[in-house]
């Protein structure tokens, strides 16, 4: 009996053993290159966002969705048991005459069952209702929590025709299905293409981003008075992970099959961008602390406004 106890034992050790070292793993972050080709040239962001025709926007505003309280192992890794708040926003480029919508999360039912906390239903019927009026329509990548509200709206064959999302995004059938968005829809939209910077509207460039999704995209914003904005999307989920730099977990990385290698390539072109340009405002989607921040010092509004004369 005491042999048997002891290799029980002995098992429940080693059984031990490998379960912290495969959390540490797990929770732990891939390693960022010390260099990246990736592009992100501010002269060429701000040449392009003069291209189009027009004046540029007036206001950069965010609604806020939602917010929840995420385990801080998973959202930004190391084993710890504590909580990390998490926003859920749609952001609104507000122009004299108009607005471009970037992202729009979903209703409550996908929060209370995907992540519960705070939802706020004014400023869901807010977002409802600007996606109906808006110029153009855009998602920094094809997650649910980004493009639900889109999917799901029953007013979506009306301004499908406003819905700027590109191939790449338009042909991910995987998170396109997951959003729940309609075959339909999908099948009849004529998707954006371009290389690597695309110039959408005065003061607005979409600027590819492939690897948390296959058509992650970031969005520069350049406003009348020359203060600029890099809407990250899902690239990071916090700040911290910019100015480290540090990815996210490989845990959540492999149940999103994210691309690594352009991820850590992407992150470590952030960083080196934040430091050279230091009055860009990088906009992280998930980070409340970021968000209320720029908030309380007026860059970015806390809800949508009518555009003049709307």
């Amino acid at each position: 009996m005491r042999r048997v106890l002891r290799i029980a034992v002995r098992i429940l050790a080693v059984l031990a053993i490998v379960v912290v070292v495969a959390a540490i793993f797990l929770l732990g972050s891939p390693g960022i290159p010390d260099h990246s080709d990736y592009q992100l040239d501010i002269s060429k962001l701000r040449q392009l966002a003069d291209e189009p025709k027009g004046a540029r926007p007036l206001r950069l505003n965010a609604a806020v969705v939602a917010e929840a309280m995420v385990p801080a192992a998973i959202f930004l890794g190391g084993l710890r048991l504590d909580r990390h708040h998490a926003v859920f926003p749609a952001y609104q480029v507000l122009y004299a005459d108009g607005t471009v919508i970037v992202d729009a999360p979903p209703g409550r039912g996908y929060f209370a069952n995907s992540f519960p906390g705070k939802f706020n239903n004014d400023q869901f019927a807010a977002v409802q209702s600007a996606l109906a009026h808006a110029r153009a329509l855009v998602i920094t990548h094809e997650h649910r929590d980004h493009l639900g509200g889109i999917a799901q709206s029953a007013e979506l064959p009306n301004f499908a025709a406003h819905l700027m999302l590109t191939r790449e995004q338009r042909d991910d059938r995987r998170w396109l299905s997951d959003a729940k968005f309609p075959e339909n829809v999908r099948t009849a939209l004529h998707p954006v293409e371009y290389d690597h910077y695309y110039a959408l509207a005065p003061g607005v460039v979409l600027i590819k981003a492939p690897g948390h999704t296959p058509g992650g995209q970031m969005v520069y914003v350049r406003l009348a008075d020359n203060s600029e904005y890099l809407l990250v999307g899902d690239v990071a989920w916090a700040m911290e992970q910019v100015s480290i730099p540090k990815c996210r977990p490989r845990l959540p990385e492999l149940m999103m099959g994210e691309n690594s290698t352009q991820v850590t390539s992407e992150l470590r072109a952030l960083h080196d961008f934040a430091a050279a340009n230091p009055g860009v405002h990088l906009v992280v989607s998930h980070d409340a602390q970021q968000l209320s921040d720029y908030e309380d010092a007026g860059l970015i509004g806390k809800s949508f406004a009518a555009p003049s004369g709307s």
